[in-house]
Parts: C-alpha cells; sequence; structure tokens
C-alpha cells in the first residue's frame, strides 16, 4: 500500500501484516482460571501440656458456578501460643475428599489480627504438585477463628476456624 503525505510518497506494510502476531500472541496468554472455592470449618480442643490443638474439621468446595465440586474431612495438629490464636507460621493441612483423593495446601506465613478473642487471617499458598485433586493450585485464604482463653493470659482451650480457600490454576 502506498500513502502520499504532503507530497511525499511513503511505503507502508499492509496494516493487517501485524494481526496474525497480536492473535497468536493473546493465544498463548491464558488467564489463571479459579478451580474452587473451598469452606473449612475447624474444631481444635487442647492437647493437654503438648502446646497444641488438635483440629478436626470438614471442607466443601464449589465451581465458580456454585455447583458442588468436592466434599471432605481433616485432621491435624496446630501449635498455637498460649494467649493468641494464630497458629503455625508455616503449616499444612490434609483433606481427604469423599471420593477417595486427597489435597495437600501448605500455607505460607500468614497475617494475623487478633482481637477480643478472635482473629482473622489472611494466608497464600499452593496446593502440592503430589495431591490427587487440584494438585498444583495456587491458594489464598482468608478466615477467622474464635476461641475460649485467645487472647488471654490462661492461654487457648478450644478454636472453631472458618477459612475460605480459593483455588486458582
Amino acid at each position: 500500500m502506498n500513502t502520499a503525505f504532503r507530497g511525499t510518497l511513503l511505503a507502508t506494510a499492509p496494516l493487517f501484516a501485524a494481526v496474525p502476531l497480536m492473535v497468536d500472541a493473546s493465544a498463548r496468554f491464558q488467564p489463571p482460571t479459579t478451580d474452587a472455592t473451598c469452606v473449612l470449618h475447624g474444631h481444635g480442643a487442647e492437647v493437654r501440656g503438648s502446646g497444641t490443638l488438635a483440629m478436626t474439621g470438614t471442607a466443601t468446595c464449589v465451581d465458580a458456578a456454585g455447583a458442588p465440586v468436592a466434599a471432605g474431612t481433616f485432621a491435624r495438629s496446630v501449635a498455637v501460643s498460649d494467649t493468641e490464636c494464630d497458629g503455625d507460621e508455616d503449616a499444612s493441612t490434609t483433606v481427604r475428599w469423599n471420593d477417595g483423593t486427597a489435597s495437600t495446601v501448605r500455607y505460607g506465613k500468614g497475617k494475623v489480627v487478633t482481637a477480643n478473642g478472635t482473629a482473622s487471617l489472611i494466608a497464600d499458598g499452593a496446593v502440592t504438585v503430589d495431591s490427587t485433586r487440584f494438585a498444583g493450585d495456587t491458594v489464598h485464604a482468608v478466615g477467622t477463628s474464635t476461641g475460649t482463653g485467645c487472647g488471654v493470659a490462661a492461654g487457648k482451650a478450644t478454636v472453631d476456624s472458618t477459612l475460605v480457600l480459593r483455588l486458582i490454576h
């Protein structure tokens, strides 16, 4: 295509020559996909003399449309300081799904704020690659915990918690 500009003839490439490059580049970019949103409800009771809470609970997950994806249970021990309810700095939880699969979620150090016996938590992590469900997904978690003894000198005795996980791959 030739274009005249103030009396000068300019040779330009056809405009559509770049389109296949843009289409190809956009086809290679895949935005993250939410695999599931899961809610973990847990209850912990102090194991006398151990400095830990024995946690048990349930997990339920839905897909982006709100349809059930998975349900299961978990059990773990959580080290909790005597006066706070902020749990392990680096922790993991294995959920055993009702269909026989399992997912182990490893969390990095979360951000915890405790006030009047209620702790709120924000943490990131990942599902381990050897898990048989949601393997390799990135995890963003938010939650709350309340319990007898959280934030007081007598220390923890029980903790009830709700954690919401967004699993992204």
